[in-house]
């Protein structure tokens, strides 16, 4: 049968899609413009998306049996990870369009906590085979995240929030004090001291609130009594009398409950002694704003976000529903919620399989110098 030279080219043109799609090119999972997502950033989002998946089905033995939103706990993971994909671009798109650059601050942020995760989760990661370049990416894109953040509701933002608001909103939250302990307990072992002891302490305790009530310097008292009790925390007197300084979100649970009464009690300045069944407290509030400005800021940083992330969150996501994202089949099939290993046992099965692997390379390749030295 002859075919004429256009019919031979549609069946060229449909071997060649055929091929294609049978095998494919996976070094990539998703594009926007120049951005593309590789196959270890899509293969954490999975990772994430089968951890929110597990979730909310605590109790269930096999995550991926489950129905999830009315979908196949596969199909819901994949959904995920594709949605926090198309965040990575956006991100991306954005940070580049408003012209930012990372610190070198945010840099070596972003490569600390990438070192700590790696190293955290490394039999999770290398089980998938997801390299530390995925998760620095992923690390580096959160710090554009935040640059992009702060350029629309920090200072000079399109929404800037006032920084009133935030100043008043941290002092609905949080408060600023030192303390000077006098134990009633063994340190070492929390066991109550003799009653001779413990009235010692408390003696002790009542000297030294007299001398802070009458003026004496109260970092001045707080690091002699440190001293005393040789605490492994204050070894040398700060230059500075706000490096000793506690900021407590208010009934938190993070100090005693007295201590934490005490204080939302108080007023700026006040010095008073409080106690419990472990120590004497000597407590001064201090004026919240007028602390280390670098510290200030930090909190003022984390407030603005809590206000506002819910908000950006939704500004991402629709950002990323307009951006024009394309997907690579063949990649999404050969890096599949349904391949992840992540019960401990699939990923001592897979690291054990890896290790395997490379041990059998390394003495065929050392099979192979030998004879070629014996040659």
């Amino acid at each position: 049968m002859k075919f004429s030279a256009k019919v031979l080219a549609v069946l060229m043109a449909l071997i060649l899609t055929l091929a294609g799609c049978s095998g494919g090119d996976t070094s990539w999972v998703a594009q926007a413009g120049e951005e593309t997502i590789t196959p270890g950033v899509y293969l954490v989002q999975l990772m994430m998306g089968y951890n929110e998946a597990s979730s909310q089905k605590p109790t269930t033995e096999d995550i991926m049996k489950e129905t999830i939103d009315g979908l196949p706990a596969a199909q819901y993971i994949t959904d995920y990870a594709k949605n926090e994909c198309a965040k990575l671009l956006v991100v991306h798109q954005e940070f580049a369009k408003r012209g930012l650059e990372l610190t070198a601050d945010d840099t070596e942020q972003a490569n600390s906590y990438t070192e700590y995760l790696y190293q955290l989760g490394e039999n999770f990661y290398q089980a998938n085979g997801v390299a530390k370049e995925s998760v620095q990416y992923i690390n580096d894109t959160t710090m554009m995240s935040l640059a992009v953040f702060n350029s629309i509701y920090g200072e000079g933002g399109e929404k800037e929030v006032p920084r009133a608001e935030l100043e008043k909103a941290m002092a609905e939250q949080y408060t600023r004090s030192q303390y000077i302990l006098f134990p009633k307990v063994d340190t070492s072992t929390g066991l109550p001291l003799e009653e001779e002891a413990i009235a010692a302490a408390k003696a002790k305790a009542e000297e030294c609130l007299k001398k802070a009530q009458a003026g004496e310097n109260f970092t001045d008292l707080l690091y002699e009594s440190a001293k005393d009790l040789d605490s492994v925390n204050i070894q040398e007197r700060q230059e500075k009398d706000t490096a000793y300084d506690a900021y407590l979100e208010n009934n938190a649970g993070f100090y005693p409950p007295v201590y934490e009464t005490a204080i939302l009690e108080m007023a700026d300045n006040e010095i008073r002694m409080v106690e419990d069944d472990f120590y004497c407290y000597i407590l001064k509030k201090l004026p919240l704003l007028e602390g280390e400005p670098e510290r200030l800021e930090g909190y003022l940083s984390a407030i603005l976000q809590n206000l506002k992330y819910d908000e950006y969150i939704g500004t991402l996501d629709s950002w990323a529903k307009e951006l024009d994202i394309k997907y690579n089949n063949a990649a999404l099939a050969a890096y599949s919620a349904a391949k992840l290993k992540m019960t401990q046992e699939e990923i001592s099965a897979a690291n054990s399989s890896e290790s395997s692997s490379q041990t059998s390379g390394e003495s065929s390749e050392s099979a192979s110098d030998e004879g070629s030295s014996a040659a």
